[in-house]
């Protein structure tokens, strides 16, 4: 997705969620609620308005943002929770931190909009430390992919990726990830799976 359509919708994102009753943000923040302690880092990749990032620093993390929109960089800024916020594409690799600097990691409504998600899920397995989470959520594909890693979706001027589960799976287990939790989420006519992996020690 271009960043001018990301910045296009930036000023009403929050309202938008409301009026369409969608709390996927709810849900993920729930899923991790138990694993995760007051005064840890968080970092969360595209955050976008920071709906995500918000819950946690609720919860007594030091949350920490990454989105390649400065429209939506500045909204975080206004809310004033986040411990740092770096502009950068999530696509471009490597992304702006050291090795096992973040306690855990979430990704909450933003892999839909990627094909490929081998280097986002190495880059996330790099910059865990070893027993935190990483936290996301994919489109469930709604027939089968035929072996097919991901499938494209045309949704007005989005394009929309649904992503193969096994696909999922495969990549966690190639970089030290293990999932803890698989749930679905009904979101209008689409089905989303949230994916809560741990990174072991």
């Amino acid at each position: 997705m271009k960043s001018s359509q990301h910045d296009a919708y930036a000023a009403d994102y929050d309202a938008q969620v409301r009026t369409h009753a969608c709390y996927i943000t709810d849900l993920v923040f729930g899923l991790c609620y138990e694993t995760m302690r007051p005064g840890q880092s968080l970092l969360d990749v595209g955050t976008g308005s920071g709906l995500s990032a918000q819950l946690f620093a609720r919860a007594g993390l030091h949350v920490s943002g990454m989105d390649f929109s400065p429209v939506m960089l500045d909204i975080c800024r206004a809310k004033g929770f986040f411990t740092d916020l770096q502009q950068h594409d999530l696509t471009v690799i490597p992304w702006p931190y050291p090795a096992n600097h973040f306690d855990h990691l979430v990704a909450c409504g933003v892999f839909h909009f990627i094909p490929q998600l081998d280097s986002i899920v190495a880059e996330a397995g790099r910059l865990v430390k070893p027993g935190g989470l990483f936290a996301f959520t994919t489109r469930l594909p709604c027939a089968d992919l035929h072996g097919e890693p991901y499938a494209l979706h045309q949704a007005g001027e989005f394009e929309i990726f649904s992503h193969s589960p096994v696909y999922i799976e495969t990549l966690l287990q190639q970089h030290s990830l293990s999932c803890l939790k698989l749930q679905k989420c009904f979101i209008g006519e689409d089905i989303f799976l949230i994916w809560v992996s741990l990174k072991s020690a």
